[in-house]
């Protein structure tokens, strides 16, 4: 899922992508495509958005039951286009059918 870097020293890995700082409680995370990032780039937060709307979100609502999420993984993605634009709503749409893919 995320782009495979070069020589990246461990410093760098757990660098925060919003401030440039390395946090206290940063670690090293490997996804599932062999990786190693840090739990606060930009690569895992996209990782563990797609595995949040894969594993949490129905492909369909049903809207009497009122136990179920009112959202269905099509709604949340067209959300994310509204909010974050087309390739973010792509990318996105794209990770989750990776998942759902390793998945069967």
């Amino acid at each position: 899922m995320a782009k495979r870097l070069s020589a990246v020293s461990s410093a760098d890995e757990l660098t925060c992508h919003s401030c440039g700082k390395v946090h206290p409680d940063a670690r090293s995370v490997t996804l599932p495509d062999g990786t190693k990032v840090g739990s606060y780039s930009e690569a895992y937060r996209a990782y563990t958005e797609a595995k949040w709307v894969f594993e949490v979100l129905p492909v369909t609502v049903n809207r009497r039951r009122k136990s179920t999420p009112q959202i269905s993984r099509r709604d949340y993605i067209m959300g994310v286009q509204d909010r974050r634009g087309q390739q973010a709503a792509n990318e996105l749409a794209a990770n989750v059918t990776k998942l759902w893919k390793a998945s069967k």
